[in-house]
């Protein structure tokens, strides 16, 4: 019997107001909340497991580090972590591509110029061996210039 998949966030007043019943999703949707989670957990602040989680979180504030090497760090991690953590997937290939974002606030007259990383998986699912597709896209610093 295949088991349940279960949506993420937990909602406790819904749990109560439903008998105890949780609300679920399907596969696809339950794997990206994982990989989520493991993109944005630095490692070791997991309580119950110190290796769950993206290594390059510890080098969120080491500015000696190029793009090219946080992203090697970061695709290295989170494919680690993949095999590791999300084992309803096989043969993950991860990207990871940082870019600059720059807005400006006329109203303000200010820019803030940001790190964006797009981060790319493609893998198999282990039971179907139908493809598995995950894109997402998270902003590492935000700076300003006046």
């Amino acid at each position: 019997m295949e088991q349940p998949n279960y949506k993420m966030p937990f909602n406790p007043k819904s749990v109560m107001s439903s008998n105890g019943v949780l609300q679920t999703c399907d596969m696809g949707e339950s794997i990206a909340q994982n990989i989520m989670l493991l993109i944005t957990t630095k490692k070791g602040e997991n309580r119950y497991d110190e290796n769950y989680g993206n290594e390059v979180w510890n080098t969120e504030f080491d500015n000696g580090i190029s793009p090219s090497v946080w992203e090697s760090i970061f695709i290295k991690s989170l494919r680690r972590q993949i095999l590791d953590y999300e084992q309803r997937l096989v043969n993950p290939e991860v990207e990871a591509h940082i870019s600059i974002v720059e807005h400006t606030y006329e109203t303000r007259n200010l820019t803030e110029i940001k790190k964006k990383v797009r981060v790319t998986i493609r893998a198999k699912l282990e039971a179907t061996g139908e493809n598995f597709n995950f894109a997402t896209e998270l902003f590492l610093s935000p700076m300003s210039i006046d």
